[in-house]
């Protein structure tokens, strides 16, 4: 991986308030972000079973929202796979590499059907 995955303005992504956004900035300016992508990567190649975003803060000792957003942000860029299984009321993420039997669920939100002409309403 030569540069971070930065798919929202710039960034990996903020809350929307300006500590947020500080965090992202330095986080990629530091060199932070691409670090926890990548460990992540390796993370989720070494643990076969995959990994939730509670046991990937665990492992890392990283906060919750970091966590969640390196999965989220990789996810998007499919470097990773978010499956349907369900661990301890997380979603599990899977290396490509260990993701032969596993159903993937697409990034973004489910279709929602217009009720009136059946189009997605979320587009």
């Amino acid at each position: 991986m030569s540069t971070a995955y930065v798919p929202y303005a710039g960034t990996a992504g903020w809350s929307g308030t300006d500590t947020s956004k500080a965090r992202a900035l330095d986080n990629l300016h530091s060199g932070n972000e691409q670090t926890n992508q990548e460990n992540t990567l390796e993370m989720l190649k070494v643990y076969r079973q995959g990994l939730t975003w509670r046991e990937l803060a665990e492992l890392a000792k990283i906060h919750h929202g970091s966590a969640s957003g390196v999965l989220s942000v990789l996810h998007k860029k499919g470097a990773i796979i978010r499956s349907n299984i369900v661990r301890n009321r997380c979603k599990v993420y899977y290396h490509p590499d260990n993701a032969a039997n596993v159903v993937a669920e697409l990034h973004g939100r489910k279709p929602k059907p217009c009720p009136h002409c059946g189009n997605d309403i979320n587009a």
